[in-house]
C-alpha cells in the first residue's frame, strides 16, 4: 500500500480537504506546458481511495 496519493485537480483536492483528509505537499505539474497547474499529495488514509473512486 502506498503512503501517499496524488490528486491532479484542485476541485477534487478542495473537496477532500473539506472532508478532513490531510494534504502533505503541493507540487507543480511537470506535464503542464503553461506551468499553471499543480498536483496535490495526500496522505493515504482509510477511505481516501474509495472516496477517489466515486
Amino acid at each position: 500500500m502506498k503512503d501517499f496519493v496524488t490528486v491532479f485537480t484542485a476541485q477534487k483536492a478542495r473537496q477532500l480537504l473539506k472532508e478532513g483528509f490531510v494534504i502533505t505537499d503541493i507540487k507543480p505539474d511537470k506535464t503542464d506546458d503553461d506551468h499553471k497547474r499543480s498536483i496535490f499529495i495526500f496522505r493515504n488514509e482509510e477511505g481516501l481511495l474509495e472516496r477517489l473512486k466515486e
